[in-house]
């Protein structure tokens, strides 16, 4: 019986730390994701807000950021199914230091550069379909 006792134990304290790993792995990750696409975001914020008059861009805005913490939690599951606890910890470490929050500060207007240079190589592949067809 003493043996039962403990393996129920020992099984319910493993458990529970797995589950407080969990919520930590879930906040780190969701951290991470305030750090990757806060600044990447804005420049989508900026351009939405350009369609709001003046006197409710505030609003709009206040708006726009209370939907956030959901987007970095539907974001968080998608990293966390990819990366383990200790690798989003190495990512954290990473965006810690000075190059990294440059690239984090600096990924949203290179999102926007890329996908003009994206469209623009697109529309190059579209020409040379029709060679082809």
């Amino acid at each position: 019986m003493k043996k039962l006792i403990l393996v129920a134990f020992v099984a319910l304290f493993s458990f529970t730390v797995n589950a407080q790993d969990k919520d930590q792995f879930t906040k780190d990750t969701e951290k991470l994701m305030v750090i990757l696409i806060k600044p990447s975001f804005k420049p989508v914020i900026a351009q939405f807000s350009g369609m709001v008059p003046d006197d409710k861009k505030e609003a709009f805005k206040k708006d726009v950021e209370a939907t956030m913490p959901q987007l970095y939690s539907d974001m968080a599951k998608i990293y966390m199914d990819e990366f383990t606890h200790d690798e989003i910890k190495e990512l954290l470490k990473f965006y810690a230091t000075p190059v990294g929050k440059k690239m984090a500060e600096k990924s949203g207007d290179m999102s926007q550069k890329g996908m003009m240079i994206g469209q623009s190589w697109g529309m190059k592949i579209q020409g040379l379909l029709g060679k082809y067809q």
